[in-house]
């Protein structure tokens, strides 16, 4: 079966057991530490989905690693995929969780990456405007790279907006690079 399919389906049902307890937003908190651990720590991950690694370590791993006052919901989460063999999967079931989350709360995630550092007013007025045309909550993080060479890239969910005067420089090679082949 695909795994992206088992993840959507394990994740579903999690959020829905999660809400049924009045946990749904403490685990998404969970989840978010559960996804960045996993990602930063590719033992972690290694060590979940080796099958060396006996289920009761697998456990007490994943217990450890996203602290000791974890939610009952968790707790169920993490005995389930254990007893289905999922651990591989706990990745891609936690990005799931999270997306399923925010669709049901109406959080958009919001990405601004600048040439250079902005002023907090600025920050503040983009994350503003943005709750105002998503008519929603905004999760919102700013990076600076740059490498843009200035102008900004915002990511808005699944959009992208790049005003970057690397960009803009990309776009006019592939231009001229079109132009060259259509003359030959």
């Amino acid at each position: 079966m695909n795994e992206g399919l088992i993840s959507k389906r394990y994740a579903k049902a999690l959020y829905l057991h999660a809400a049924d307890l009045g946990e749904e937003t403490l685990l998404y908190h969970r989840m978010q530490i559960l996804s960045a651990l996993l990602r930063q720590m590719p033992a972690l991950s290694a060590s979940l989905k080796s099958p060396m690694v006996a289920e009761e370590t697998k456990l007490s791993l994943l217990k450890d690693a996203t602290g000791s006052d974890a939610e009952p919901s968790y707790h169920d989460f993490i005995a389930l995929i254990a007893a289905n063999h999922r651990m591989g999967a706990l990745l891609m079931i936690a990005l799931s969780y999270q997306k399923i989350y925010r669709q049901k709360k109406n959080i958009h995630v919001v990405h601004l990456v600048s040439a250079k550092e902005l002023p907090d007013d600025a920050l503040e007025r983009i994350r503003r405007l943005t709750e105002q045309i998503t008519h929603g909550n905004v999760e919102f993080s700013n990076r600076i790279d740059p490498s843009i060479d200035g102008g900004f890239v915002l990511h808005l969910n699944d959009y992208r907006i790049d005003a970057s005067v690397r960009g803009q420089l990309d776009q006019i090679d592939r231009q001229l690079k079109k132009f060259n082949k259509s003359i030959i």
